[in-house]
């Protein structure tokens, strides 16, 4: 009977723990770096694909971050800019709002997606990254 009720407690343990894990109001914090790809979507157009860095940090504000955008060029990292955006839902997404359009990124584990859509709704960028080790 002590063996029965040792292994009920253990199991309802794992049970809430797996609970807790999936709970929706878990936060997801995207602050850290992140390396993948940037496909361009629509051709023909001046934009091409590019292996990117992004280094996300939070700014002074709690609801908004820092997305300092990068490429990969000949081995080194070039600058694109720097973005503002805010976070939403959680803080698992980021929303960047730009006169061009929208980039609107998720974040799950240790992916970050993410895709720029322009003004008329026209999916521009296709974006898939890791976060980078030791992060």
């Amino acid at each position: 009977m002590r063996i029965q009720l040792c292994c009920v407690a253990v199991l309802a343990s794992i049970l809430t723990s797996a609970a807790n894990a999936q709970s929706p109001s878990q936060t997801v914090r995207p602050v850290g770096t992140w390396r993948g790809t940037s496909l361009c979507l629509v051709r023909p157009s001046p934009c091409h694909d590019e292996t990117v860095v992004y280094r996300i940090t939070q700014r002074n504000v709690t609801d908004s971050v820092s997305i300092d955008a990068r490429k990969i060029v000949g081995g080194e990292e070039e600058g694109m800019g720097v973005l503002a955006c805010r976070l939403v839902s959680h803080g698992s997404e980021v929303l960047c709002v730009l006169p061009l359009g929208v980039w609107h990124f998720t974040v799950r584990n240790d992916s970050l997606t993410g895709e720029l859509r322009l003004n008329d709704n026209t999916r521009f960028r296709d974006v898939r990254t890791a976060r980078a080790p030791n992060d």
